[in-house]
C-alpha cells in the first residue's frame, strides 16, 4: 500500500504529465491554435514570412521540435506512477531542473519585454517545479530507505 506522501507525489506527477503532454501536442500539431488561444495575434500568410526568414525558419522549427521533445516527456511521466522509487531521477529532471530553469527564462522576458503569455507559462512551470520540489521532499525518508 503506498502512502499518502507518495500518492501527493504521484498527483503532481500526473498533473504535470498531462500539461507537459498537451503543450507539447498543440503546438506540435497546429501552433497558430495554440497562439489562438492565448490571444496572440497570427497573419494569414505568417509560415510563408517564416519559410523565407532565415532566423525565423530554424527558430521555428526547433520550437517544433522541442514541442515533441515536451511531448514524449510528458508521456514518459507515466512511468514514476508504476514505480515512483525507481524513477525518481527523472522526476527530478523532468519535474524540478526543466520546469525551473524554462520557468525561469519565461519569467525573464515576460517581465523585461511586458508579455502577459510568457508570465503566465513561467509562472506555471514555477508551480511545476514547486510541486515536484514538495512532494520529492515529503517522500525523501522513505525513499532513502527504499519503501514507496
Amino acid at each position: 500500500m503506498r502512502s499518502k506522501n507518495t500518492n501527493v507525489l504521484q498527483a503532481v506527477v500526473l498533473v504535470a504529465g498531462i500539461l507537459y503532454m498537451v503543450a507539447g501536442l498543440l503546438f506540435f500539431i497546429s501552433p497558430t491554435t495554440f497562439a489562438g488561444m492565448f490571444g496572440i495575434p497570427i497573419q494569414d500568410d505568417w509560415f510563408h514570412q517564416i519559410k523565407s526568414d532565415s532566423f525565423l525558419a530554424p527558430l521555428f522549427f526547433l520550437a517544433r521540435s522541442f514541442s515533441a521533445m515536451l511531448l514524449c516527456a510528458g508521456a514518459s511521466m507515466v512511468l514514476p506512477l508504476f514505480d515512483p522509487l525507481r524513477y525518481r531521477g527523472l522526476m527530478y529532471y523532468t519535474g524540478v531542473l526543466y520546469p525551473f530553469m524554462s520557468g525561469s527564462v519565461l519569467l525573464y522576458g515576460g517581465i523585461r519585454y511586458e508579455h502577459v503569455v510568457l508570465l503566465v507559462f513561467g509562472g506555471i512551470m514555477i508551480l511545476i517545479a514547486s510541486g515536484f520540489i514538495f512532494g520529492l521532499a515529503i517522500t525523501r525518508k522513505k525513499a532513502q530507505s527504499g519503501e514507496e
